[in-house]
Parts: C-alpha cells; structure tokens; sequence
C-alpha cells in the first residue's frame, strides 16, 4: 500500500511538470474551431513536443491559436496551411523562467511537421540618457517660436555669444560719440 503511495506521487510529480496545450485553427470572425495539434511542453526540463497532429484540414488560411489551463491565445499566427506541413512553432519564455509569454507559428520549407523551438529573450539595446539644459527664453525667441510649430523649453545645443559688451556694441558707441562730437560742434559755433 505505501509503495502504491509513493508511485502515485511520483507520477503527481511528472504529470505537474509537463502541460499540454491543444492548438487550434479558426477562419477569422468564424466562432468554430478545428483542432491542429497538441503542444507537450515540459517545464523543469525544457523539452517541448507537437503530437496529434491533424492534417485533415482543407488548405486555406488559419488564425492559429492555443489554451492553456486560464490561459486562451485566441490568434498568436495568422498562416496559409500547405501540406505536408513544413512549420517552426516558437515558444518564448520569460527571463530566467520556463513561463511561457509568446507563441507563434511560421512556415520553413526545411522543417518536417511541426517543429517546435524554445527562444530565451534576448535583451536589446539601451538608449544613454542625455541631459539637457533649460533655456530661458526672451520675448524675440518667444516671437520666433510662435512663427515655427510646436515649442521646446529644451535644448541640447545651445551656441552662446561669448563676446565682451563692447565687442558686441562699438558701432552703437562709434554712432552715439560721432552724434555727440557733431552737437557739439554745433554748440560751439
């Protein structure tokens, strides 16, 4: 009796471990579904198998879509079935985890049946942030902002006049003394 115990547990153990996943296809906007196929996929070591295949179906185009336990994929491909069925069917797992996150279904001539694959997320690129300055803006940059669509409050590159006061204004001073000099001319004579 407990040696019947302890095999009804072990099998408790292996059948926890592994889910089966019935795949479906459906026209769309069709509510009837035919079944494709059922996706064995085994959690603590990975392995994933596509048995009971149907290849009764007519040649068309499917939405392809899955249950598993609470969770329904309703269309995670949309594809022309041919056969003999030459298909990859990806199964994405979340990082570091053997929860599946994505499915999905793509023709490859090479395949025979349906081959199933396991991807692990690649992480992509990261953008550098950039920090930007504020700008303070006068009532002539105001002016040319309302003239141009759109307004920004931040800049990247900002060219600052680095000119001393009288570099940037000896030709108000040159006119200003050459007035003065000639009133007082004026004055004198």
């Amino acid at each position: 009796m407990r040696n019947l115990g302890v095999v009804a547990f072990l099998l408790a153990l292996t059948v926890g471990a592994e889910v089966r996943m019935p795949l479906f296809v459906q026209k769309p906007g069709d509510a009837v579904k035919a079944p494709l196929a059922t996706l064995v996929y085994d959690r603590e070591s990975n392995i994933v198998n596509v048995t009971e295949v149907n290849e009764s179906l007519q040649e068309d185009s499917y939405c392809v879509g899955a249950q598993m336990d609470e969770n329904y994929y309703s269309c995670f491909s949309y594809v022309k079935l041919r056969y003999p069925l030459h298909y990859d069917l990806y199964l994405d797992t979340s990082h570091n985890t053997h929860l599946l996150y994505k499915l999905s279904l793509k023709p490859n001539p090479r395949a025979r049946g349906i081959e199933s694959w396991i991807r692990d997320p690649e992480l992509g690129p990261e953008a550098h942030p950039v920090k930007l300055r504020r700008v303070t803006k006068t009532y002539d940059d105001k002016k040319k902002a309302s003239l141009k669509s759109g307004s920004a409050s931040f800049e990247e590159d900002i060219d600052v006049d680095e000119r001393s006061f009288l570099q940037k204004n000896w030709k108000y001073i040159v006119i200003g003394l050459v007035l003065y000099a000639l009133s007082s001319a004026g004055q004198q004579s």
